[in-house]
This record gives C-alpha cells, sequence and structure tokens, in this order.
C-alpha cells in the first residue's frame, strides 16, 4: 500500500525539481551584483545539484527499482531536506541585504515553492516537513534578527502561514492515503466478489447439466408422441399458411406488398368515417408515374417490375406511418392522407413525392429518370365516398399529366392558392428575359489577410412588373423543370463575361453558380468557352460553383462536365459543403479548386465549439488536397475572429457587403479597404 501512496511523489518530482532549479536561477540574478553574488552562486549551484540528483532517484524508481521501496524514500527525503536547508541557508543571508526589494523577491519565491510543494510532496508527509521546514525557520529567524516592530508582525504571519500550510498539506496527506486505502481495500473486495462469483458460476454450470440431462430423459420419452403428431402439425400448417395467402392475396399487390384497390376502398370508406366525425378533411392523392411505358417497353417488363418496387418503396419512406399507400395497378399509386387541416399539407406532401421520384433510380447498371404526375381531390368538398374521390383524384391526375407531367393538381383548382399562384409565376417567368426582367448583383469575396477583394459571386436576381420582386429560392427551381434554365444560363453568363470584360474589378474573379440539368449539358461547354474568346478575358476569371447534391445525382457525367470547364482554364468551386454527402472519393477524382464552407457552419461559431471543430476539420481536409477554402456569411466580428483563428482568409458576407449592382462595384473596388478586415 506504501508503494502505492508515494508513487505520486516520485511523478512529480521532476517538475518539483525543474520549478527549484528555474527559481535558483533567478535568484542568483537577483543576487549577482550585490555582495551576496559568490554566496548566491554556491547555494544556487547547490540546489541545481541535489534536484537533478532527486530527479535521477525518482527516475531510477519509476522505471527500474534496483533497490527496495525504502531505500529510495529516504534517498529522496535526504535530498529534499538539503535542498529545503540549502534554500533556508540562502534565506537566512537576505537578514542583511543590499536592497529590501531583491529580499522580498527571494521570500516570495520561497513562499511559492512551499506552496507549490504541497501538491507535489503532501503525498508523503516526511518529504513536505524536510523540504518547508527549514525554509519557513529562516524566514522566521530573519525577520526576529531585523528585531523591528514590523518584522515581529511579519514573523507572527510567516507562522500562521507555516500553520495554514501545514495543515492543507497534512490533510491532502490524509485525503491521499484514505484514497489509496479504499483503492486497495476495493480491489481486495472486487477479488473476493470474483472468487465468489466463480463459485456460483459452478453451481450454476452444476445445476444446468443436471437440467439438460433431466430434459433428455423427458425428450426421449416424449419421441413417440411428437413424431406422431408432427405430420398432422403440416397438414394444419399448411392448410393455414395457404388460408393467410389467399386472404393476403385478396387485400395486397403480390408485387409490391402494398394494399390493392379492395383494401384501398375499404380503408377510404373507414377513413372518411374518422373525418366526418371529427370534422376533418380527408385526402386522395392518385399517382401516375410519367415515361414508365417508354422504360417499360425499351428495358423489358423485369426492369419495370423492379422499378414498381423500388418507387413503392421510396413512397414509404416518404409518408407518414398514419397514410395509406396503394398500388391500384399498373404505374399507378393511390395516397390517403389521414387528419387533415387544409388542403395546404396535401400541397406539400405531394410536392415531397414528385421531388422523391424524380432523383435518379440505378436497376442493373441502368440510370433512369422519371417523375410523377398527381391528382388530388378532398373530402368533403370532392365527394363523400370512396369511389367518388377515387374518380376525382384520377380525373385532376391526367389534368396534371396533360399539362406537362412532374406536377400536381387539384380537383377544383380554386382549393389551392399556392397552386394558382404557382401557374402565374410560371407564365410570367417564361417571358422575363424578353421583358429584361432579369438583373446581376455580386457579393464580394475578401481576403482578410490583405484586405482586397479578390472575387464576387454572381447572383441572379427577378423583379416582376406584375408580381414584384420574387426570391430566387421562388424562381430558379421553377426554371429548372420548365427547361428555361437552359435559356437564362445562357444569358447569366453572357452578362457576367460582359461585366468581366469592362475592367471594372481588375484581375478578380467572377463565381457563377450551376444548376444539376446544366451540368449534364457538354454543349454548354463549348457556349462558355466561345463566350470567354469572344469577350477576349482570361478563362481563369471566371468560376463555377457546383452543389453536393449534384455530385450525388449523376456523377458520371458531372466529372466529364467539369474537366471539360477546367480544361478552359476556369476554376471550379464546391458550394455548401458539408450539408450533403459528398464521398472523399467524389472530391479525389473531380477537379475542385475551392471549397466554400457553409454559412450554416459559420453562424454562431464563436459559441459553439461543435461548429469550430466541424469547421477546422474541414480546413485540414481542403489543405491536405490542395484546395482553397471560402467562408460564406460571416455577419459578425466574432465569426471573422474564429474563422481567422482556423487560418481562414477569403471570406464572404454581409460583414463585409451585401450583393452589389454593377455601379456599386466600382464604388467598392474604388474604396480603399483596410487591411484588418473590418466591416465598412
Amino acid at each position: 500500500m506504501l508503494e502505492h501512496q508515494v508513487e505520486p511523489l516520485f511523478k512529480a518530482t521532476a517538475p518539483g525539481g525543474l520549478a527549484n532549479i528555474f527559481a535558483a536561477f533567478l535568484v542568483f540574478t537577483l543576487l549577482s551584483g550585490t555582495h551576496h553574488e559568490a554566496d548566491a552562486l554556491w547555494l544556487t549551484s547547490g540546489v541545481i545539484l541535489l534536484s537533478l540528483l532527486r530527479i535521477v532517484v525518482a527516475r531510477d524508481y519509476l522505471l527500474k527499482k534496483t533497490y527496495s521501496l525504502q531505500t529510495y524514500l529516504n534517498t529522496h527525503v535526504f535530498l529534499t531536506f538539503l535542498i529545503g536547508l540549502t534554500w533556508g541557508v540562502c534565506i537566512f543571508i537576505q537578514n542583511d541585504p543590499s536592497d529590501e526589494a531583491i529580499r522580498n523577491i527571494v521570500f516570495l519565491l520561497n513562499f511559492g515553492l512551499i506552496a507549490g510543494s504541497i501538491t507535489t510532496l503532501s503525498t508523503y508527509k516526511a518529504a513536505y516537513l524536510a523540504y518547508s521546514l527549514p525554509q519557513l525557520l529562516a524566514i522566521v529567524l530573519v525577520f526576529i534578527v531585523i528585531d523591528t516592530a514590523v518584522s515581529h508582525y511579519m514573523a507572527f504571519a510567516v507562522f500562521l502561514s507555516t500553520v495554514f500550510m501545514m495543515t492543507a498539506s497534512f490533510s491532502i496527506n490524509r485525503s491521499h492515503k484514505t484514497e489509496v486505502e479504499l483503492t486497495y481495500n476495493n480491489k481486495q473486495l472486487i477479488n473476493d466478489l470474483n472468487n465468489e462469483i466463480g463459485i456460483r458460476e459452478q453451481i450454476q454450470l452444476e445445476l444446468e447439466d443436471n437440467k439438460r440431462k433431466l430434459e433428455q430423459t423427458v425428450a426421449e420419452r416424449t419421441k413417440d408422441l411428437v413424431e406422431t403428431n408432427t405430420d398432422l402439425e403440416k397438414v394444419i400448417e399448411k392448410k393455414e399458411l395457404a388460408e393467410e395467402s389467399l386472404q393476403y392475396l385478396a387485400y395486397h399487390d403480390e408485387l409490391t406488398g402494398l394494399p390493392n384497390r379492395n383494401l384501398l376502398i375499404n380503408r377510404i370508406d373507414h377513413s372518411i368515417e374518422t373525418a366526418h366525425r371529427n370534422k376533418q378533411q380527408l385526402g386522395i392523392l392518385f399517382l401516375d408515374l410519367d415515361r414508365f411505358k417508354a422504360i417499360n417497353d425499351s428495358l423489358g417488363h423485369i426492369i419495370g417490375d423492379k422499378l414498381i418496387k423500388q418507387v413503392a418503396k421510396r413512397l414509404q419512406r416518404t409518408l407518414r406511418k398514419e397514410d395509406t399507400i396503394s398500388r391500384n395497378g399498373g404505374d399507378e399509386f393511390v395516397v390517403v392522407i389521414q387528419r387533415m387541416e387544409s388542403s395546404e399539407e396535401a400541397i406539400g406532401i405531394a410536392q415531397k413525392l414528385i421531388e422523391t421520384l424524380t432523383s435518379i433510380f440505378e436497376i442493373d447498371s441502368h440510370k433512369i429518370h422519371i417523375g410523377a404526375s398527381i391528382g388530388i381531390s378532398v373530402f368533403p368538398n370532392d365527394g363523400d365516398t370512396a369511389l367518388s374521390l377515387l374518380r376525382n383524384a384520377d380525373t385532376a391526375m391526367f389534368s396534371a399529366k396533360k399539362a406537362g407531367g412532374n406536377r400536381l393538381q387539384f380537383y377544383n383548382e380554386s382549393m389551392s392558392n399556392r397552386l394558382r399562384e404557382r401557374l402565374t409565376l410560371e407564365s410570367e417567368l417564361h417571358a422575363a428575359i424578353n421583358r429584361d426582367e432579369f438583373y446581376m448583383v455580386y457579393q464580394p469575396q475578401v481576403n482578410c489577410e490583405t484586405g482586397h477583394t479578390i472575387g464576387f459571386e454572381a447572383l441572379l436576381r427577378w423583379e416582376n412588373k406584375k408580381l414584384g420582386h420574387i426570391g430566387p429560392d421562388q424562381f430558379i427551381p421553377l426554371l429548372e423543370e420548365t427547361g428555361l434554365i437552359y435559356d437564362v444560363g445562357e444569358w447569366v453568363i453572357h452578362e457576367v463575361i460582359d461585366f468581366i470584360s469592362k475592367g471594372n474589378i481588375g484581375d478578380a474573379s467572377v463565381s457563377i453558380n450551376l444548376s444539376a440539368l446544366q451540368c449534364g449539358d457538354i454543349e454548354f461547354v463549348d457556349f462558355i468557352r466561345d463566350e470567354i474568346k469572344h469577350a477576349g478575358i482570361k478563362a481563369s476569371q471566371v468560376e463555377f460553383e457546383v452543389t453536393e447534391s449534384i455530385l450525388i445525382n449523376d456523377f458520371e457525367m458531372t466529372e466529364v462536365f467539369l474537366n471539360e470547364l477546367h480544361d478552359i482554364g476556369c476554376s471550379i468551386a464546391l458550394d455548401d459543403f458539408g450539408t450533403g454527402y459528398t464521398s472523399m472519393s467524389y472530391l479525389t477524382r473531380l477537379p475542385i479548386d475551392v471549397i466554400k464552407v457553409d454559412q450554416s457552419f459559420i453562424r454562431n461559431i464563436d459559441s459553439n465549439t461543435t461548429l469550430e471543430n466541424i469547421v477546422k476539420a474541414i480546413v485540414n481536409m481542403s489543405s491536405s488536397l490542395g484546395m482553397t477554402n471560402i467562408f460564406e456569411g460571416v455577419e459578425t466580428d466574432a465569426e471573422l475572429e474564429v474563422v481567422k483563428k482556423l487560418n481562414g482568409s477569403l471570406v464572404q458576407g454581409y460583414l463585409f457587403s451585401r450583393p452589389l449592382d454593377v455601379i456599386n462595384v466600382e464604388g467598392w473596388m474604388s474604396h480603399e479597404r483596410p487591411a484588418d478586415c473590418q466591416a465598412l
């Protein structure tokens, strides 16, 4: 037990010794040039030599244990006493100092060493007393020798401090001994418990062995009876399975396992009763796959059946547990939405279903793109029976398919203000280019180390004469769904390159966002190459941003497209990094030059260590791959300080500037920005 008690003493010897050596050097420095310089040299040398010897003794014990524990303890305590005695002599010679300030500093150093030794030496009481008593007695003697009223008070104060430190040391010593004893007793108790457990396990094994023998005897005596009943049970089991199979097939689709039309009608009738009783609405979504017939005819029925199964699984993952999904036959599905408060809920669910079905299906090395047309009917407005609701939802589905597919349609359009607004927005969008309603704004990207603007992000805006300002989150998805993204994308390229060619931004680059559809159009690369050549600008001034979702949707096509852009000389940036599911293998295979850290990781990063660790990991990864980072959404000085701490220099956000129109960009570039990147 003594060995465990004093082990911390030997482990703490090295840091304690270094503290004594440092203090000795400091005292010698203070006393050099005084009449105590020679004495100080000898005393300092003694402290250093004794401290080193004590470190050697402790290290030999910890690593080798050549001698007995008591030998090491006695040697350690003796060396500790000599160190304390040497310090006491050093203190005593200060009874007649050249400078009282130096004496006070020496006393403070010794008090610090004595106080510090409480933690390093208290685990063995003799060591602490051997070290501290010579020094404390020397301090008291010095104040007594001085023989002034103040010195007597100081001697009394030192005495009180000595009592206090001794008490603290003894308390630590007692606590440490108690802890060692408890640890030892606990280990002994655990050993006793383990022995008892072993005995009980042996008894348990014997009981289990007796039980097995008994069971074997019973099994042998009942074997004949079991064999007699087996055949009868098999017959009954086959009959029950056949009945269950017939019952299942009567109400479920054989291919997908979903409820069929028979079970669907029963559930709709039951849901109507519940909705009527609770005064709620009930939604019926009639869903038909777009382009399924062409896929089925070209790739065969086996692929078609596998596609239907995957569609069913995606729909099940998207819907709530209380909602019903049924296969109505062929490529038609019906969804029953329970407990609706308003028709807006049906819109949200229908849009989710369309989104989940527009993602690529991979079946037997085939990449398959489909969509869905959805018709919606609502109880009680569109019918009060299962058949009428299904019929009206079917009618609405045909209307949606006729309008181009991949969309939703209510049976009664007056029920959906949101749908009418979408149709109006789509109608206005078709004429936006001809009416010159689109315009570009540019948000600066600033180097915090130099204060210079290194680039801009080009952002598309739409100001409609009828509807006013429309946000990008509203019209960008519509551009993609209507196919207008191609024409608008070419317009954006032309505008940005023309903006660069005017020379107002010097060598700064401009970053352009690309959609998934554009990344699948190789001819678009030719258009970009021609525009750059015609404008006579450097291709390196044009940067293209892609999101992680584009990489996941069709990686092979995206890889070809981005390599073509990179070969022109344009740089590639990966936007919104960390918000999707990008594989590291994607990053190593693609010509990514810049990784933009999404603003969701920057917002409140100064008060969230988790965000700081995530961003730090992104920065380290980018550095290892030779990629540059741009930090988006920096809005406060506190966020900027954390970004700087993480070796971030390229920043973009409202702290510096909101997106600027062309005229304000010229003013921004002519304004001299401070090198410390404060907000302008």
